[in-house]
């Protein structure tokens, strides 16, 4: 925003030797536009003593560049621009491009999955430690148990004549086997 001084302020501070005048190229209190006299490059920064002295002496101008000096700076960044988005292209087919995109997603998946723990950390979700088990590991282990239990049982059912080992692979005379009969 622009500071407005009305004409009897201004004769008033005539009088007083003080006269506020407007900067060139001040688009506001705080902002200014500055340009570059060489390239017609142009920026907007802070009005400020410090900053304005700073760019001043690394040799940029207050206000707008000339409408020829910018129409070539414009022409020349658009030809940096495209000279960087072909070395962009080129990388992203090479070998070393796939591979910098394959460690980018592994360490990308890597701390999501960090951020994730740290947020159910602090939601007080109990998450399985390394020696842990998780409850898919635990249903997955219930499953085995079950099916080696049956296993055991259908050991029961081995027909009485036929000759038994114990779990040091000798043989059991039948007269140590118990009698086992089916229940209708």
């Amino acid at each position: 925003m622009a500071i407005i001084v009305t004409p009897e302020e201004k004769a008033q501070l005539q009088k007083e030797n003080t006269l506020i005048r407007e900067l060139p190229g001040a688009t506001g209190a705080g902002h200014a536009n500055y340009h570059n006299p060489v390239t017609g490059q142009e920026m907007s920064g802070p009005m400020d003593p410090y900053h304005m002295t700073r760019r001043l002496r690394q040799g940029w101008r207050l206000g707008a560049a000339p409408s020829e000096l910018r129409a070539t700076w414009l022409i020349r960044e658009q030809e940096l621009k495209e000279a960087d988005d072909l070395i962009i292209e080129e990388h992203k087919t090479s070998d070393e491009g796939r591979k910098e995109r394959e460690v980018w997603e592994q360490n990308f998946s890597d701390a999501v999955a960090t951020a994730v723990t740290q947020v159910l950390e602090k939601l007080g979700v109990d998450l399985p430690n390394e020696g842990q088990t998780t409850r898919r590991e635990k249903e997955e282990e219930a499953e085995t148990e079950v099916e080696t239990n049956d296993a055991k049982q259908l050991k029961l059912f081995v027909p009485y004549d036929a000759p038994s080992e114990s779990d040091t692979k000798h043989e059991v005379s039948p007269a140590s086997l118990p009698e086992l009969h089916l229940v209708e």
